[in-house]
């Protein structure tokens, strides 16, 4: 892939090149010959005008040896040091990247020797003659003729700036190329590192790829080269900075033909350092297998998450966004097609839903405000509430059209554990807008809770491109009604997060009301094995939340399962306890279902929880449950419980 600069217009300065010379046309040269002989005097001059041209020349030979003079007493040094610098010429040795493994140290990724021609410009001889048999030579290659279009060259080329002609040579081509332009510094066989992912659609948005630099980019980060390759997406880009060594350098003495007469190694390249993650990779590749198949289970192609972590570290285990992307083609450098294929797809595959997908949380925000609820005093948990399946709130302008808000189903009375095991809407519409004699939260209080849960913050997960949900409140709307206020404690109306930090808060409830601040790598090791950076549980928010309400809200969560009334009453059955709570969202203008289920095991002292969400189905968290359980099974007979 040719990177080249766009609308460039051709200005002459005196070491420049004119676009003639570098295309390398037989017909423009003979143009330049004729426009040179146009130049001749052709009209005779008069005596007056002979001794006018004899002053001016005079005055400026004195002025230029004034100028001579001075240079050579002032700027003599500087002058010698720009001549030794126009003698050298310095090619670089890239430095390989760093690694990364998963917490078995198994790679994940690994480098492929490749080449680029790189046409150097800068080092083209100043001299026109010499400079032209340098570039004739050049145009003699077949091959590189067809890399020098002439369109391509007037609209792109930048006299001063390397650019790759042509990448990933295979080592016969860079050995061919090598051979044939021996002794001339203007294009150069550069080493490259070609990245090959392991898995690629499984890990995709996690590692990302590794791409050419662009405009951009060296603008940022002056070190970069038109050839450098760098981290585009994912770790790759997070950990720039740790994963790219330090290139080398090969200097180069030329004579003033600018041929070569000497080359040495004059800096040897430093490689960058590795990546030790938290991903577990084997659990990584089951979770995006195991979501893929209950996708297509249920008949036709829509995104989803499965997002696993240590709910006591935040570490995490497994980051899967579906569907994944080809990785490789990024790295050994996309086409067109392709790459409009990608943007263009309604699956969006290059979007990674888990730290920049936006999501109702549905029923999974429910124990969340059950806790909230206990916190305030709103609510005796142990008290029990008639559901009836719905609400109805009178109606200011139509009194005989009251408001109607419907549960899922007639749960009957219920306590605060049972409202979560059955996830009834008409107790959270109750304990979050009040009804009755019940006050209820409020939405004020609702948002207050939800911040310090950390709703309106960045998880500070170290990948790129999160973003921040959405808490509404009375400002949101120029009306703001209680029906708004029991969408918001149901997990719907305007309420939205990202599936990370969903999962950060949920696991405070778990964990002993720590909110812990996710992360994917553990350890970063140097060339020498050293380890020079290693990451810790870091506690964002403690100490809000009573440790009874939290034992009260919790067994809410057990009840789901164990409970026969229980939204996953399905994984009772598996041989290790395990707590949850389940979630349907209906999202664009209730017309879809997204389905959500939030697990944890083992459920008395958990050591995962787990998070899957798939969009757009017809029996919400249904069609979650069952990925869940396939993947704690897994966990359970391939790592223990």
């Amino acid at each position: 892939m040719i990177f080249l600069r766009k609308n460039k217009k051709l200005k002459r300065e005196s070491d420049f090149l004119e676009a003639e010379e570098i295309l390398f046309n037989k017909e423009a040269l003979a143009k330049v010959s004729e426009f040179e002989e146009i130049q001749k005097l052709e009209i005779s001059v008069g005596r007056w005008g002979l001794d006018l041209i004899s002053f001016f020349g005079i005055f400026i030979f004195i002025m230029a040896f004034s100028i001579v003079l001075f240079l050579n007493t002032v700027h003599g040094n500087e002058l010698k040091l720009s001549a030794q610098r126009n003698a050298i010429a310095s090619i670089p040795i890239i430095a390989d990247r760093g690694l990364i493994f998963d917490r078995f140290d198994k790679s994940l990724v690994y480098n492929q020797e490749v080449f680029d021609l790189v046409f150097f410009p800068n080092y083209l001889p100043i001299e026109k003659d010499k400079r032209e048999e340098v570039l004739n030579k050049i145009y003699q290659n077949s091959e590189i003729k067809n890399l020098f279009s002439e369109e391509n060259l007037i609209e792109n080329f930048d006299f001063l700036e390397p650019f790759v002609l042509k990448s990933n040579l295979t080592r016969e081509e860079a050995i061919q190329f090598e051979s044939y332009f021996a002794g001339y510094p203007v294009i150069q066989v550069v080493r490259q590192n070609l990245r090959q992912y392991q898995s690629s659609l499984a890990f995709s948005h996690l590692l990302g790829y590794t791409g050419r630099v662009s405009k951009e980019d060296i603008e940022k980060n002056p070190q970069y080269q038109n050839f450098s390759k760098i981290g585009k997406n994912g770790l790759e880009a997070f950990y720039e900075d740790y994963l790219r060594g330090e290139d080398g350098e090969i200097k180069i003495l030329r004579n003033a033909a600018m041929e070569i007469l000497e080359q040495s190694a004059n800096k040897e390249p430093e490689r960058g350092n590795n990546l030790k993650l938290t991903i577990d990779g084997e659990l990584q590749e089951y979770s995006y297998k195991r979501l893929s198949q209950q996708i297509k289970n249920i008949g036709k192609e829509r995104g989803g998450i499965v997002l696993i972590t240590n709910p006591q570290t935040g570490e995490i285990l497994t980051l899967v966004s579906y569907p994944g992307y080809d990785i490789n083609l990024f790295s050994k450098g996309i086409d067109q097609r392709e790459f409009e294929l990608l943007m263009n797809s309604p699956l969006k595959p290059l979007f990674n839903r888990v730290v920049s997908g936006l999501y109702n949380p549905g029923s999974t925000i429910k124990p969340i405000m059950a806790i909230s609820a206990l916190q305030e005093k709103v609510i005796d948990p142990f008290g029990k509430i008639e559901t009836h399946g719905y609400i109805s709130i009178p109606n200011p302008y139509f009194p005989d059209k009251p408001s109607i808000f419907v549960d899922w189903r007639n749960n009957g009375y219920v306590d605060m554990q049972d409202a979560i095991a059955r996830s009834s809407n008409v107790y959270f519409y109750i304990i979050g807008g009040g009804y009755d004699k019940y006050q209820g939260l409020g939405i004020q209080r609702i948002k207050e809770y939800l911040e310090k849960f950390n709703f309106n913050q960045i998880s500070g997960i170290d990948l790129p491109a999160e973003k921040i949900g959405n808490i509404p409140d009375e400002k949101s709307k120029k009306i703001w009604r209680i029906g708004d206020t029991y969408n918001v404690s149901i997990g719907q109306g305007d309420l939205t997060t990202t599936p990370i930090r969903l999962i950060t808060a949920l696991n405070s409830l778990i964990n002993g009301g720590k909110i812990l601040k996710p992360y994917l790598v553990s350890e970063i090791i140097d060339n020498n094995q050293r380890i020079i950076f290693k990451n810790q549980p870091q506690i964002i928010q403690e100490n809000f939340l009573d440790s009874e309400n939290l034992k009260i809200v919790k067994d809410g969560m057990k009840k789901t399962v164990t409970s026969p009334l229980g939204t996953a009453y399905t994984l009772n059955d598996l041989p290790f306890s395990v707590g949850g709570k389940s979630g349907s969202a209906q999202t664009f203008g209730n017309t879809k279902i997204n389905a959500l289920f939030f697990s944890f095991a083992p459920a008395e002292n958990p050591k995962i929880s787990l998070l899957v969400l798939i969009e757009d189905v017809p029996e919400g968290s249904l069609n979650a449950i069952p990925v869940a359980k396939d993947i704690l099974l897994w966990y359970y007979k391939n790592r223990g419980l």
